[in-house]
């Protein structure tokens, strides 16, 4: 019997996920100096794997660098914000069309499941990461791998900022509602009523969003007092 290869887990494959992992949960926010000795002793590495992951991340336009700051987690004007809800748009709407058609009732069923951690002690980034679920069952129905690729290195840019202005404290009933009307859309298997409300929903994220964008080029401008 021939055993499985498994690729050994890297450490600048490991940095890369973790720090990866804080920017889109928001635990690092956009703007926030990353301090390539301090990241490197807190996981143990040496600094050549966080510089590495750094590079990665750069390209991946999560951060970035210049001479004299360093590496700073990147912070979105309003027209890279729209631009990748456009990109978003665009790239749903293919999905959503793909999908509907192989749409099973296993995979409503598993929608249906992660409704069931909504409560009121939920936290934000429990919240992020169960929207993220979510949305990502219908998106991976379509089978195009690629098409889910390129949403969630999208959705990883979104997310960060959503851990900056989703409520502390939310109403279950009110995203319990907010979910259920996408389940009934998909339901139909009907592809423009869906497109119509994911659509809606993603608009009410790009406001909230560009808040956010808005009132921290605001602070920027501010002259110091």
């Amino acid at each position: 019997m021939t055993r499985k290869f498994e690729r050994p887990v890297t450490a600048q494959a490991a940095v890369l996920t973790e720090l990866r992992r804080r920017i889109i949960r928001g635990e690092v926010p956009p703007g926030r100096a990353i301090r390539q000795e301090v990241l490197a002793s807190e996981l143990g590495v040496s600094r050549l794997p966080v510089r590495e992951a750094l590079v990665v991340l750069q390209s991946e336009r999560l951060v970035d660098y210049t001479q004299h700051k360093g590496y700073v987690v990147a912070v979105l004007d309003e027209q890279d914000l729209l631009q990748t809800h456009e990109l978003r748009e665009t790239l749903e709407s293919m999905a959503i069309a793909q999908a509907i058609p192989q749409l099973t009732d296993e995979t409503i069923a598993a929608m249906r499941a992660t409704l069931t951690q909504i409560s009121p002690t939920e936290s934000r980034i429990e919240r992020i990461e169960r929207n993220r679920a979510f949305y990502f069952l219908l998106f991976s129905a379509s089978g195009n791998r690629l098409l889910t690729s390129l949403l969630s290195q999208l959705w990883d840019t979104c997310d960060r900022y959503r851990a900056l202005y989703y409520d502390e404290t939310p109403d279950p009933e009110h995203l319990q509602r907010q979910y259920e009307s996408v389940i009934s859309a998909v339901e139909t298997r009907d592809v423009e009523r869906v497109r119509a409300i994911v659509s809606e929903r993603r608009e009410r994220s790009l406001e909230q969003a560009l808040r956010v964008v808005r009132a921290q080029h605001s602070t920027a401008a501010a002259p110091a007092t």
